[in-house]
């Protein structure tokens, strides 16, 4: 068994996923998949457009054997955190032997070598990065020029300038060098792979052929409230799970779906919202002020934006205050070795084999039903990411189940069961 872990959102499974999914296993001869998946709010800051037990279904209904959920305290971050959290998820299982990831560079051996001086921070390039600092650069500009010099000074790389500056500042490329970064931090035994991505840019808004970006398809979902208006670019498989759900009256969510929430504990947090992670630098006097002649969240993103808060940045920051996750509870785990829990959200047969596979291997806990959980006081890193994980369902459901109000039965962490995909 050769087991492939995958890091993903899946919001939603779409062509380029799946082939991403069919060139990974290709690449690293692998016979099962792992996918660690963010659960029902993402790395941007933003509501998955459908629930996880949903994109978990549509993920094995394309060929993924065992869909995990990537805790929430992790899923809505910075890539740093984000891919920590991912990376340590699959090392806690001692059975992973790959992973693959999408990247702009295409080149794993390149991003290899950033990572390894980024990590192991050499003498040569702490001096050069000082240097830089002290002339007044800002620190990625600073670092980004110390990476260059010291590649190019023991000439570890034929790479340009600018071609390393491209590669520090694409999207895919970040999430991937922090992916090995984690790898070597972990001294994990998990070898990176990863494969160019293709046709779309991460962040295009346009539908041009039959593989475009996530963002693509939210956009046009939004926009036009058809779920026949993504049939071309996602996966027949995709497209069955989605319109099952629709069918019955659960929609896409959206971030301002969530705007009057955000708002009321805005106004009722006032005096505690520089307790919330990412809220520093007095943007909290900001937020306050702004939600107040702000009529819908994208008036509200806009009036904090600023050259110091990127979109990105206030999203996660909103979602943070949100969600209700603090500084001293993100402390507890951010830096974490070891992931005390997993909760399944989907699987096949192969999935099966995979789940024994972990039982031998490492001594985390499995949680198929969380009503038979037994909470641990003692463990306070798993009592605080667990806790986070049942909030955001919480959170995300008021509205998802608002045309399904008898369906909600309370925390429905303790009613979905795991699906098995036959």
């Amino acid at each position: 068994m050769k087991i492939l872990g995958l890091i993903v959102e899946y919001n939603p499974f779409h062509n380029g996923h799946l082939y991403h999914l069919q060139k990974s296993i290709e690449k690293t001869k692998a016979t099962h998949t792992i996918a660690i998946m963010s659960g029902n709010f993402l790395q941007r800051g933003e509501p998955a457009l459908f629930d996880k037990y949903t994109r978990a279904h549509a993920a094995v209904k394309n060929g993924v054997d065992l869909v995990i959920e990537l805790p929430t305290m992790f899923a809505c971050q910075s890539a740093e955190i984000f891919s920590h959290g991912a990376i340590t998820t699959l090392n806690s299982l001692n059975c992973v032997d790959a992973i693959c990831f999408g990247s702009e560079e295409g080149d794993v051996d390149i991003l290899y070598t950033i990572s390894k001086i980024l990590v192991d921070e050499p003498e040569g390039f702490k001096i050069s990065l000082k240097k830089y600092l002290s002339d007044g650069m800002l620190f990625p500009t600073a670092r980004s020029l110390a990476l260059f010099d010291y590649i190019n000074d023991f000439k570890l790389l034929d790479i340009s300038k600018e071609k390393l500056l491209n590669i520090l500042n694409s999207s895919n490329n970040i999430l991937g060098l922090e992916y090995i970064k984690s790898i070597l931090k972990l001294n994990s035994k998990i070898k990176p792979y990863t494969i160019t991505r293709v046709q779309s840019d991460y962040n295009s808004e346009t539908i041009e052929s039959n593989i475009c970006s996530a963002t693509a398809i939210r956009k046009q979902l939004k926009d036009l409230n058809d779920i026949s208006s993504i049939s071309k670019v996602v996966p027949n498989n995709t497209f069955d799970v989605l319109k099952s759900k629709i069918d019955v009256d659960f929609y896409p969510m959206f971030d301002d779906n969530y705007f009057e929430i955000l708002s009321s504990i805005i106004i009722r947090d006032k005096n505690i919202l520089n307790t919330y992670f990412d809220v520093n630098e007095g943007i909290e006097n900001k937020i306050y002020q702004s939600i107040f002649t702000s009529l819908t969240l994208d008036d509200l993103k806009e009036s904090i934006k600023s050259k110091r808060y990127t979109m990105t940045k206030i999203k996660r920051t909103l979602n943070n205050i949100l969600l209700g996750i603090t500084k001293n509870d993100m402390n507890k785990i951010k830096n974490v070795n070891n992931i005390p829990y997993i909760r399944i959200l989907a699987f096949n047969d192969k999935g099966r084999e995979i789940i024994k596979n972990i039982k031998t291997n490492s001594d985390i806990n499995i949680i198929n039903k969380f009503s038979n959980i037994s909470f641990s006081k003692d463990d306070e890193v798993f009592k605080t990411l667990i806790d986070y994980d049942i909030k955001a369902s919480n959170i995300y459901n008021l509205i998802y189940y608002k045309n399904n109000k008898n369906l909600l039965k309370g925390p429905m962490d303790f009613y979905i069961s795991p699906k098995y995909v036959k």
